[in-house]
């Protein structure tokens, strides 16, 4: 890609810094959790549902099984815990399901794994980008200046 000769905009490169370096932030603690609930990998257990919580935004409502969850071998209980994928027809009070906790606080998934891992990765990829921009409007070398090409004498 061709670059003018102008000097990139320094207001410009300070938003895109900032908004590269926030979504580092909000997307790279949670790598390790979204690559584990895709493979399933964590404790395998037991989901007991006991309400439906819904959440109403921008003329759509979304809805969550919370219950317990309970660990096969017994040694990890959690309370209040969503099922991650559940939904309004999934269940009824009291119904349980397999899950398993890969150390996602306040939620468990299904056991087959889940695709939460491809919004994650998007954003570090976009926040890559972004930082990448960055870098290279302020730290490659400025383009040499144009020869003009000499005209052909007749």
């Amino acid at each position: 890609m061709a670059r003018s000769g102008r000097k990139p905009s320094g207001f410009v490169s300070l938003l895109l810094l900032l908004a590269g370096v926030l979504l580092f932030w909000l997307t790279v603690p949670d790598l390790g959790n979204a690559a584990r609930a895709a493979t399933a990998d964590g404790p395998r257990g037991i989901f007991t549902a006991a309400r439906l919580v819904c959440a109403g935004h921008a003329g759509h409502t979304t809805c969550e099984w919370s219950g317990t969850f309970r660990s096969a071998d017994g040694t990890v209980e959690l309370g209040n815990v969503k099922l991650y994928g559940s939904d309004r027809d999934t269940f009824e009070a009291g119904r349980t399901a397999p899950a398993v906790d890969v150390g996602n606080a306040g939620r468990v998934y299904d056991p087959t794994g889940s695709r939460t891992w491809i919004i994650t990765v998007v954003l570090v990829a976009v926040a890559y980008g972004l930082l990448a921009a960055v870098a290279r409007r302020h730290l490659m070398p400025p383009p040499p200046p144009r020869r003009n090409a000499p005209s052909a004498a007749a």
